[in-house]
């Protein structure tokens, strides 16, 4: 086995100091055939290996996350043949940086006092105060195309790096500098020479560290924006008036009068998302518009999600209908379809209440709700139904939509493209997919 040689450094020069353990070992491009001795050895681990459980394993500190790829340095020795070679006669690298450490190569064309005659040796140096693990190797590549060289620290693995000027630890094979003392044969490497040039590749890599954590970017800011501009009265450029009356009573042709509230508001987030809302308001006009039949806080909500608001889960649940109405009056489609699959969440359908919804459901073209009401009928007991049912006050064109539902329980997906069957949510969610309005 080859010695290695440990070297403590100073800024002034490299002393050698002989270390207690191999470090180098020398590998070329050629790979060996095993031989029979580890035949015997697998023969025999077959004949005593035993079944065993295998658990996960378990990690003290941060786990690394794999090695980098290959950071690769070129190296040149200009004017190879001229350099010493006097035995244990040196000529350094520049520092180079890698892995945010700074290195230094060491080359001793006439070998060190541990090489075999005719041998360079090389050495690779760690000039940081910091500790470092490695996977480093050297290329020679040949100039006309022949094979080339590659070395590497023995068996590949990893080898620590100790700070700069320390004495290194034999204990835990951490030393400040890492040595070769029968890198390659001088005649070898005149042949490798290119103009003169001795071109020596340092290819390291490392521990990753685990994945870095992802750089923080902050979101888009035009929704906080948004909202953070919602009713402000200095930069609104649209005021309404809501409330003073109000239709009440089931035939709604009682009206009454409640106080109004004021509400500042911009034209643009209402001309994207309410345009009928938008509509109302006249370009010019300073007047406020006025808006009845509409409670407040109703209407308070519906800007609010113009605004990219989103309504609290409550409020959707108590208030749905009057936020149907209000969203089916102004245009706002997808609140008024948020409220439309809250209102089926919470509705209890009944054979005495079932026309009244689906009716509802029809006059406020919500076919959620109306999928929904005839999900049940057809899931209902038939003679129940016919006997507590009046059909002849539902539509007649809802019966289609009632024999789609039975349809529906007999077969789950509709193939060869049609839509017949397919559910309101699936229909509207290939819509939205599809870039079409819902």
């Amino acid at each position: 086995e080859v010695d290695t040689q440990v070297v403590c450094q100073s800024p002034a020069a490299l002393q050698t100091v002989r270390a207690s353990r191999v470090d180098w070992g020398q590998t070329t491009s050629t790979v060996g055939s095993a031989g029979a001795g580890s035949a015997v050895g697998r023969t025999q681990s077959r004949q005593t290996t035993q079944m065993s459980t295998r658990h996960e394993p378990v990690h003290v500190g941060a786990p690394p996350g794999g090695l980098s790829d290959w950071a690769i340095t070129p190296l040149h020795f200009n004017g190879f043949a001229d350099l010493p070679t006097t035995e244990g006669v040196e000529v350094r690298s520049p520092l180079f940086s890698c892995f945010g450490h700074q290195w230094i190569t060491a080359i001793y064309p006439g070998g060190d006092i541990d090489s075999n005659d005719g041998y360079v040796a090389l050495f690779l140096a760690n000039r940081t105060e910091e500790y470092i693990e490695i996977v480093y190797k050297y290329v020679i590549k040949h100039p006309n195309g022949g094979g080339d060289i590659s070395i590497s620290n023995r068996y590949g693995n990893l080898r620590m790096f100790s700070p700069m000027d320390s004495d290194g630890d034999a204990v835990n094979d951490a030393w400040p500098v890492r040595a070769n003392n029968n890198f390659m044969l001088r005649s070898t490497l005149m042949n490798y020479l290119v103009d003169g040039t001795l071109i020596i590749e340092v290819h390291m890599r490392t521990n990753k560290q685990g994945q870095p954590s992802t750089p923080f970017v902050p979101e888009n800011p035009f929704l906080r924006n948004a909202l953070a501009d919602f009713g402000n009265e200095e930069t609104a450029d649209v005021r309404f008036e809501v409330g003073g009356a109000v239709e009440c009573g089931k035939g709604r042709r009682k009206r009454a009068k409640t106080p109004t509230t004021a509400f500042h508001a911009h034209r643009y987030p209402l001309r994207m998302n309410a345009p009928a809302l938008a509509d109302m308001c006249k370009v010019g006009d300073d007047s406020p518009t006025a808006i009845s039949n509409v409670r407040p806080e109703i209407f308070e909500h519906l800007l609010y999600y113009c605004y990219g608001g989103k309504i609290d889960q409550d409020d959707l649940q108590s208030k749905a209908k009057e936020i149907i109405e209000a969203s089916d009056r102004f245009g706002i489609v997808n609140l008024k379809l948020e409220a439309e699959a809250c209102y089926v969440d919470t509705v209890e359908l009944t054979l005495d209440n079932i026309v009244e919804v689906v009716t509802y459901a029809d006059s406020k073209n919500l076919a959620l709700l109306k999928e929904h009401c005839m999900d049940f009928l057809s899931s209902a007991n038939k003679i129940e139904v016919t006997e507590k049912v009046p059909f002849d006050s539902i539509p007649s064109y809802l019966m289609k939509d009632l024999l789609v539902a039975q349809a529906r329980g007999e077969k789950t997906s509709c193939k060869d493209g049609k839509f017949g069957i397919m559910r309101v949510s699936e229909f509207r969610r290939l819509a939205q997919k599809k870039g079409l309005d819902v």
